[in-house]
């Protein structure tokens, strides 16, 4: 028996509708939604695809190690975890999320946190640091007469390109600047600015600034450092140009409400200074393995085997987003709701409610 159910695409930060299409319980498929107001009925490559991640490396069972990880119960898996918090001082507790939790689960980790007394705590942010400016819309993108693109969001963010190309379509000048000569928005951009480095995007935003007014459009995909960033914005504050940040992770803008934007260095300094990490949603060891070598104890909670899982001590189950109820943040700053629509595999939970056993295992009220 098949099924379609609608949620919102995890796959980038644009924020498409996309339909599930279930058969037997099981993820097999993707079809577009077509009343949704971002991607009007499109999706990309990524959106297609994204049902996939419900199926692959998924953990099922609490796992605890002893001779290498070891699957073991709901209750022994938190007491341990619990016995070993008890050991550190809350200036030796590290806690990291991804870009890729609900607005409730920050929330719920905040609390976990501030119950704790932590203060090391962040969201995985990459270069994008906190901003509390109103944005631009997708609509101002589509009626923009300039707009300025930084790095490659033709491809990278296809139903935000296909705004810009709407947009060049009914007269928009399209300016792009990107390390690389053949990207996919230099070749449907008026003007491509090739540059060396992106130490050279400050110089070349600002000779662009006289182009920029009130009907303009900045959008910015990839920098180097949130530095880049802050030195963009305080050159584009002469202008009235309107911004768009173009943030990788499905709900980077509804974590840095509630948590610390932590870029690559705000998070070696992290894993370098605790001794108990616990990680919600993200991989650090990834990229930052050597950063996390004199840590003494690891909790790692989310939904599929990641390289971080495989250093833990002890490895919650938790949910994808198509298993779990609560609301993404898109790069514009719209809250849109997510239902649950398939249960988690095995003995998997919700992420919410393994925070909440936590935090009552160590006699904390979070609600």
């Amino acid at each position: 028996m098949l099924k379609i159910a609608h949620t919102i695409c995890p796959s980038c930060s644009v924020g498409c509708g996309v339909n599930l299409i279930i058969k037997n319980q099981e993820a097999v498929g993707t079809y577009p939604y077509k009343r949704h107001p971002v991607n009007q009925g499109k999706n990309c490559e990524k959106g297609r695809n994204s049902f996939q991640i419900l199926n692959e490396n998924r953990l099922q069972n609490p796992l605890i190690r002893k001779n290498g990880l070891e699957q073991a119960r709901w209750d022994e898996t938190l007491d341990t975890i619990v016995s070993q918090i008890k050991k550190y001082s809350p200036q030796e507790i590290g806690i990291v999320a991804s870009g890729n939790c609900t607005n409730q689960e920050y929330e719920t980790l905040k609390k976990f946190a501030e119950s704790l007394g932590v203060k090391n705590i962040g969201y995985n942010a990459g270069t994008f640091p906190y901003f509390n400016f109103q944005s631009a819309t997708l609509d101002d993108v589509e009626s923009s007469r300039t707009i300025l693109i930084v790095g490659d969001v033709l491809k990278e963010n296809p139903l935000l390109g296909r705004r810009v190309i709407l947009a060049r379509e009914n007269g928009a000048e399209i300016i792009s600047i990107d390390i690389s000569a053949n990207t996919l928005t230099g070749i449907n951009s008026d003007e491509h600015i090739l540059i060396e480095s992106t130490s050279q995007l400050t110089e070349q935003v600002g000779k662009i600034l006289p182009k920029l007014d009130e009907s303009s459009t900045v959008l910015i995909k990839e920098l180097e450092s949130r530095e880049e960033f802050e030195n963009i914005l305080q050159i584009l504050q002469e202008s009235s140009a309107r911004i768009l940040p173009v943030l990788k992770d499905c709900n980077s803008r509804g974590a840095m409400n509630y948590l610390p934007a932590l870029d690559e260095d705000d998070l070696k300094e992290l894993l370098e200074k605790v001794k108990l990490l616990y990680v919600v949603g993200d991989d650090p060891a990834s990229h930052l393995a050597e950063s996390m070598k004199n840590l003494e104890f690891i909790i790692t909670q989310g939904p599929s085997v990641t390289e971080t899982v495989l250093l833990s001590d002890v490895v919650l189950p938790g949910t994808c987003w198509a298993e779990k109820s609560g609301t993404f943040t898109s790069t514009t700053g719209t809250p849109q709701e997510i239902s649950k629509i398939l249960d988690a595999p095995g003995d998997a939970k919700d992420d919410v409610t393994i925070m909440i056993e936590l935090a009552e295992k160590m006699g904390l009220e979070l609600l």
